[in-house]
């Protein structure tokens, strides 16, 4: 006779799948939406300027076709695969909150030629990077080899520009900024969390108060 098993979800996946669900309904919520509503969540430049601040984060999660919605939601799954264990359901809905205004404001002031921009991608590279360095921070091998390829492949579509074929396909030009401002967010944001944690290691203890007797 075959003993019987029982498939165990694993905890971290229970804490954090719920939050990557919520954001992939929402994304696609927001493809089916009328294209009038659409145009009003867009990140546009000038829209922007005259301080419809929302398009800073809703812009992130429109798409230019169906091909470019399944490719990012194949993405923000790929992340919760590689990573979901960072995360709790919270905490991945204020990281792609908190990455999408910066990724957003970069494209604001230092690409101000990208008028109209739509999609998770850049997003996505800064998730993948605050990944990979929490990876490389917990000796994981395969967080050095994704970091290096995500440095690799921003370097070369900065050298060689956008992929033709890709833009093609999702029937729009292919931000490669957003991708290099994603890593850029990723890393500050990184940064971050590795300074806030190094100080509560060392200075947490001494705020807390001896046990009482």
């Amino acid at each position: 006779m075959f003993k019987k098993t029982t498939w165990h979800q694993p905890t971290w996946l229970a804490q954090s799948w719920p939050g990557f669900a919520w954001l992939s309904i929402i994304i696609v919520i927001a493809a089916i939406l009328p294209q009038q509503i659409q145009q009003a969540l867009v990140y546009q430049h000038s829209a922007i300027i005259d301080a419809e601040y929302w398009r800073l984060v809703t812009g992130h999660l429109l798409h230019s076709n169906t091909w470019h919605l399944v490719m990012n939601l194949a993405g923000l799954s790929l992340v919760m695969l590689l990573h979901g264990r960072y995360y709790s359901s919270s905490t991945i809905i204020l990281y792609v909150g908190c990455t999408a205004l910066g990724i957003s404001y970069l494209l604001l002031w230092l690409a101000p030629d990208i008028q109209v921009y739509v999609g998770l991608s850049g997003v996505l590279h800064a998730l993948l990077c605050i990944g990979a360095i929490k990876d490389m921070q917990q000796h994981e091998p395969t967080g050095k080899i994704l970091f290096l390829g995500l440095m690799a492949k921003v370097g070369y579509e900065q050298w060689q520009g956008p992929d033709a074929d890709l833009a093609q396909l999702i029937n729009a030009n292919v931000a490669i900024d957003a991708h290099l401002f994603g890593i850029v967010i990723g890393l500050l944001l990184a940064l971050l969390l590795s300074l806030v944690a190094y100080f509560h290691r060392a200075y947490g203890r001494k705020f807390k108060r001896p046990p009482g007797r």
